[in-house]
């Protein structure tokens, strides 16, 4: 199973670029005071790419050996990757108010860059690794 490694990766990696990029482009239309985020197919599209990231990142862990996490770097990870998640939801909620939403996006963005950050390094602190 080792050979589907690479492009498992990859798609990892694109769907969960295109999750910030979807949670952006919708938490920022919300706060422009736009309705079409919160449409069923705008809405299901966003769950796909999600659902796609966990299930992609779901199989990458399972491929790989557990000496790779001895410094528990996954574990970091996925609690920054948990946080992106909720606050991301949080965010696009209907009953969310602006400055909430706001607060919400600088959050779910910021777990995402550390999470990013902690996955390039394969250190717990990510790049503030010496």
């Amino acid at each position: 199973m080792l050979e589907f490694y690479p492009a498992i990766r990859a798609v990892h990696i694109a769907a969960i670029s295109l999750s910030a990029a979807w949670l952006t482009v919708r938490g920022l239309a919300l706060l422009g005071g736009m309705r079409w985020p919160h449409l069923w197919p705008i809405r299901l599209l966003g769950w796909t790419i999600d659902g796609t990231v966990l299930t992609a990142a779901t199989m990458l862990f399972t491929m790989l050996p557990a000496e790779m996490f001895a410094n528990h770097w996954l574990s970091v990870k996925l609690a920054f990757v948990a946080a992106y998640f909720i606050a991301g939801w949080s965010a696009l909620s209907p009953a969310v108010t602006e400055r909430r939403r706001l607060v919400l996006l600088v959050v779910a963005l910021g777990a995402f860059g550390c999470a990013y950050s902690i996955a390039r390094a394969h250190d717990p602190v990510g790049w503030f690794a010496t």
